[in-house]
């Protein structure tokens, strides 16, 4: 009886390990590709989170820049009364060489925008206010205008520069989550 036993049990066990085996091989396979399809998408979504990281680095430094560039531009717009004819001529060449770098800045930045976001839309037009408000002054502009328009510059910029702040904290919430 012990030899039919053993042989019993053998079976038994022969034919359980036929069963289990595979069973546990595709348990321990299907594991192995959920865990690959897991790094995967990390490794995607961190690729994604290190190219915003730097779109956002980029965007600051750009609109920095092109903040500094306007401030700069409504200065020069607003010469003292009693320029030289060649502080003039500097003048009038810092102000198209500041246009031409604020216009370069400007459309830089607005190619980092995405159209289809209502923050980086409104971002747009408080740029474009920004930029009305940093005009050519009339040549008889009073004390009291020259105030007013300033103000209004700065209040622009200073609306542009709150809004920006929203939108890379967006992001940055973005990035930190690791959001695609």
């Amino acid at each position: 009886w012990v030899e039919i036993i053993n042989k019993g049990t053998l079976a038994f066990v022969a034919f359980v390990a036929m069963i289990v085996g595979p069973i546990l091989q595709w348990r321990i396979a299907k594991r192995q590709t959920d865990l690959q399809k897991t790094i995967a998408q990390r490794a995607a979504a961190d690729n994604v989170s290190a190219k915003r990281q730097i779109w956002i680095d980029e965007l600051r430094k750009d609109m920095s820049e092109f903040l500094t560039v306007m401030a700069r531009l409504n200065e020069l717009h607003r010469p003292n009364k009693d320029i030289s004819p060649a502080d003039a001529a500097k003048n009038f060449e810092d102000i198209a060489q500041y246009n031409f770098r604020g216009s370069e800045l400007g459309i830089r930045i607005k190619l980092r925008l995405n159209p289809k976001e209502e923050d980086h839309n409104k971002l747009v037009s408080l740029l474009g206010t920004l930029s009305d408000a940093s005009v050519n002054p009339s040549p008889k502009e009073t004390p009291e205008q020259k105030e007013i328009a300033q103000k209004a510059f700065y209040s622009a910029r200073d609306r542009v520069v709150s809004h920006m702040q929203t939108i890379l904290k967006h992001e940055w919430e973005r990035v930190k989550k690791g959001i695609v």
